[in-house]
């Protein structure tokens, strides 16, 4: 009986679907030869951006999708669009074919990656992927390979790795590992554990001044002034002259009246004139719009904050572009004495080069006013020395600097592996980033992954309380407390081959993929997200992260000139691959590599990224930084075991590949040996740049007023003032 029914409903089948087959032929005859061919190629590579969830410790999060980047199949001969679609564990369409489609791209056939913004659609529950699938007038090929990117996170294998970094600690004291029981208090700038002015010399030392790592420590100074006029600043210089005193000025900008520059370019044997007070908030330093010399320009005082700064131009319709630093906070006449930078393939974002005058107080005590358009036409290098200053010409009261109309910048942050920066990049790593206002590589090599942010001004409004967060990120404390971070960083210190530092750097990277960089506020409530708008220097500066502990780090910083990027790239990724003197894979936990782009300029004669020798005028340079944890209490052999493999990495890059150090970085343990080395290398006789500047010095301050150990280990020299020997 059963059989009978079988084959009754098969020919009721029969009958219904072969005239619905001769329906679909007859038509594909007279549509003409079967319509178009499917497309039988994806797309080259696709990422999306997205917002998180609105609670960052939720166990399964729920983003909202906010826009896809496509990278285009490399033949478009057969494809009219890109198809988005959410895809399941097996790499399907979520739902087959009853998906919903996401978004229906038109192909350009350009070449050029596609970019389409969703108005913040929810993820759907059960996402695992996001799926590009190509089509040609109706018929589509969905691909499995390069044409997807995952949208979830690996939340077992992130639990795992903190349950790994506890059991290190937990196996962990004094007897394995230096210093290990030192850092359950050291950073906390109180002298209190086992710490002593040797084991941590930041709690418990004699400093009189530090650097806001404190990285340098200056022991010698006499006594430190938080002047909030001219006048007063007149007096203390006067006082020194008259009492043979060296002088240091400074910006106070780091934490707890640190500064922000962090070599010993900040230390004197005499006294300090800390600008933290002197500001546009105090009577008579107010900022102000001027036109001077042709140039409209901002008039502001030296202590003032960059982020400040900022504020006070966007509420006014202007700014300063993308020279504001990765870094939000240094003060004008800071950031101008070392060439600070930001990070832009288009455009200039050195401060230095926006200068248009300076207001100086003298070795004398005279206030005087120097500008490019009289200092910089009268036949000296003295207007060329004043704009990257490295504190050694005068104490600067304010800064006249060229503005332009306020813009916002719409910045975008993606998730990449690193193959796609080398073996699969068919240019360079700077075609990946020449066509962004703002751009700059987080590259953990580690982990074969980079964070790349790109940015492009715009005309749209800035989204509610869009900033960028890269130096300020979300810690979930209750996980992983600030000693035990600081712990594990040690413990990756002194034993170099232990994991630690690896373990970290995967959960830095997979942490900014859980709460990205940047936020914005949606529904009157912040979110972390990969994709918003807002003004320039808010999304291409961070504030720090503020702990009840301070981060012991350092930067290794250098300028490589535009024919040496790529191979310098390359040799970085030997070189943290183990190809090194320790033969060890070095990991870069804390924010991965650091890699952005400034354009080389003749306008200053000691930027570090200014042209000279293989920096040609107007080509773009790289900065590579590698941000790393400095370990307390080691022995000299533990220390230079873990030191040493970065050490030689920079000493490379100086004398291989033409790179210079950044003037206000690269130091450790008050060693001023990369310095030294530049002045071996020769890195700055190009153009005898080294000579015309020590010249322009020696001239303004004859008897080394605002002379230090740094200036003899740069090569200044001076007229009336011999350095001591113990210099």
């Amino acid at each position: 009986m059963m059989r009978k029914i079988i084959i009754k409903a098969v020919n009721i089948l029969t009958k219904v679907f072969i005239p619905t087959l001769f329906f679909i032929a007859s038509f594909e005859v007279f549509a003409g030869g079967g319509g178009p061919p499917k497309p039988t190629t994806s797309a080259e590579k696709i990422r999306f951006t997205f917002t998180a969830d609105s609670s960052p410790a939720k166990i399964m999060p729920i983003r909202r999708l906010e826009g896809v980047q496509i990278w285009p199949a490399k033949d478009e001969t057969n494809i009219t669009h890109y198809n988005v679609y959410w895809g399941d564990s097996e790499r399907n369409k979520l739902g087959l074919a009853l998906a919903p489609k996401l978004a229906h791209i038109a192909a350009k056939n350009d070449g050029k990656v596609l970019e389409y913004e969703f108005n913040s659609l929810k993820m759907e529950a059960g996402a695992i992927w996001m799926l590009v699938c190509t089509e040609n007038d109706g018929k589509e090929y969905c691909g499995k390979d390069n044409n997807l990117e995952k949208i979830v996170d690996p939340l077992l294998a992130i639990n795992r790795t903190l349950t790994d970094i506890k059991s290190l600690l937990s196996s962990n004291n004094e007897s394995t590992c230096s210093g290990f029981d030192v850092m359950a208090t050291c950073g906390n700038n109180t002298c209190d554990g086992i710490e002593t002015a040797d084991s941590c010399p930041s709690d418990c030392g004699p400093w009189g001044l530090a650097s806001f790592n404190f990285q340098t420590l200056c022991d010698d100074v006499k006594n430190a002034y938080h002047p909030t006029s001219v006048s007063e600043i007149q007096q203390i210089i006067n006082d020194a002259a008259a009492n043979n005193q060296h002088v240091k000025v400074n910006g106070g900008a780091g934490a707890n009246v640190t500064t922000g520059s962090a070599s010993s370019v900040v230390c004197t044997d005499g006294v300090v004139i800390q600008m933290d007070k002197f500001d546009h908030n105090q009577p008579g330093l107010g900022m102000s719009l001027e036109v001077f010399e042709g140039k409209e320009v901002v008039n502001v005082a030296a202590g003032t904050r960059l982020s400040e700064l900022g504020d006070w131009l966007y509420e006014r319709g202007r700014g300063i572009g993308y020279a504001h630093l990765g870094w939000a906070d240094p003060t004008v006449a800071g950031a101008i004495g070392t060439s600070a930078h930001g990070s832009s393939a288009t455009s200039n974002n050195v401060i230095s080069h926006r200068v248009i005058s300076l207001d100086v107080i003298d070795p004398q005590g005279q206030l005087k006013t120097y500008s490019r358009g009289t200092t910089g036409e009268n036949g000296t290098d003295l207007w060329k020395a004043m704009t990257t200053h490295l504190g050694y010409l005068g104490v600067i009261t304010r800064a006249r600097i060229e503005i332009e109309d306020a813009k916002n910048v719409h910045v975008k942050i993606t998730f990449h592996e690193e193959k796609e920066l080398f073996e699969e990049n068919a240019g360079s790593v700077w075609d990946d980033i020449k066509d962004c206002d703002y751009g700059q590589y987080n590259w953990f090599p580690s982990q074969n992954r980079y964070l790349k942010t790109c940015g492009k001004t715009t005309t749209e409004a800035s989204d509610p309380g869009a900033n960028n967060k890269l130096l300020l990120p979300y810690v979930d404390l209750s996980q992983l407390n600030e000693q035990q971070t600081m712990q594990i960083f040690q413990l990756g210190g002194c034993q170099p081959n232990s994991g630690a530092h690896d373990k970290m750097a995967y959960m830095r990277v997979n942490g900014w993929h859980l709460t990205p960089p940047l936020v914005r506020d949606i529904d009157g409530e912040q979110r972390y997200t990969t994709n918003a708008i807002g003004p320039i220097h808010k999304m291409t500066s961070s504030h720090l992260i503020a702990l009840s502990r301070e981060m012991f780090q350092m930067d290794w910083e250098v300028a490589v000139p535009a024919k040496n990027i790529q191979a310098a790239m390359e040799y970085v990724r030997d070189f943290t691959n183990g190809i090194n003197a320790k033969n060890r894979k070095i990991p870069v936990p804390l924010i991965g590599i650091f890699v952005r782009f400034s354009k080389s300029e003749n306008e200053s004669l000691m930027a570090y990224s200014g042209s000279g020798g293989p920096f040609e005028d107007g080509t773009h340079v790289a900065h590579i930084e590698m941000p790393i944890f400095v370990p307390v209490n080691l022995t000299d052999a533990e220390f230079a075991e873990y030191m040493g493999p970065y050490e030689e990495a920079q000493k490379i890059l100086i004398e291989q590949f033409g790179a210079r150090g950044h003037w206000g970085k690269n130091q450790h343990s008050m060693d001023t040996w990369l310095f030294e080395l530049q002045k071996t290398a020769g890195s700055y006789d190009h153009d005898n740049r080294l000579q015309r500047f020590s010249n322009e010095v020696g001239q303004f301050d004859p008897n080394g007023m605002f002379a230090n150990p740094f200036a003899k280990a740069m090569g200044i020299s001076y007229p009336n003032f011999t350095y001591p020997s113990d210099w």
